[in-house]
């Protein structure tokens, strides 16, 4: 949890508390369909590629599952592709660097499609072709 300090001398102040990145993930699971499917066949017993984690998240193969939630997914590509220590990867280093942590049917693609909205990659493969 992220806290925001009271500078000295504000009239007002404010104590705001933000979830992590994992507390979204594990917010957002709760209200997805196919997420909520998953965990109940874990609950009926039935053999699955899932698991369920002790916090109650589910994860595939140790890895976070992610809902279907545009900016939920926006928000973990963005981070590692805007890095400035990462200088935009391209869509296979991204995905292979995301899908260490996080697990999403069809991620590969997202990841594409991502990549190829980002117009700082946009310009700079560019420049690398042959007219």
């Amino acid at each position: 949890m992220g806290i925001h300090v009271i500078r000295k001398g504000e009239a007002m102040g404010y104590l705001s508390l933000e979830p992590k990145l994992y507390d979204e993930i594990r917010g957002r699971q709760a209200s997805d369909v196919k997420i909520q499917e998953w965990k109940g066949v874990l609950e009926r017993g039935e053999p699955s590629r899932f698991e369920l984690h002790e916090d109650e998240s589910l994860r595939f193969k140790g890895r976070w599952c992610i809902p279907s939630d545009d900016e939920l997914k926006k928000k973990i590509m963005n981070e590692p592709h805007n890095t400035p220590y990462s200088v935009h990867p391209g869509g296979d280093k991204l995905y292979k660097d995301l899908k260490k942590t996080f697990w999403r049917s069809n991620m590969k693609k997202e990841v594409a499609k991502f990549v190829a909205r980002c117009l700082t990659c946009q310009r700079v493969k560019r420049e690398h072709k042959r007219p």
